[in-house]
């Protein structure tokens, strides 16, 4: 089982680090980021102008998060 999600991840790094250029890995996580830095803020205005009618919007959140992940993963299979 270990053996087949490192052989993913390895497929996965050589598809990033040679399939992709850079200046194709640069766009893409240039968009990824500013979508994410963007519904980042948009939850923290939402929250901090809270009205007691209003909900939080806690998927912009999620959204967030998952954005700036993929980000993340993105950046360790190019670098590391």
């Amino acid at each position: 089982m270990i053996s087949m999600l490192c052989s993913i991840w390895g497929d996965f790094s050589d598809w990033i680090t040679n399939a992709w250029t850079d200046t194709t890995f640069y766009i893409v996580v240039s968009i990824l980021a500013i979508c994410g830095l963007l519904f980042l803020s948009v939850f923290v205005k939402k929250s901090y102008n809270y009205n007691k009618d209003d909900k939080i919007k806690w998927g912009q959140l999620v959204l967030a998060i998952l954005f700036i992940a993929v980000v993340v993963v993105l950046c360790v299979a190019k670098f590391a």
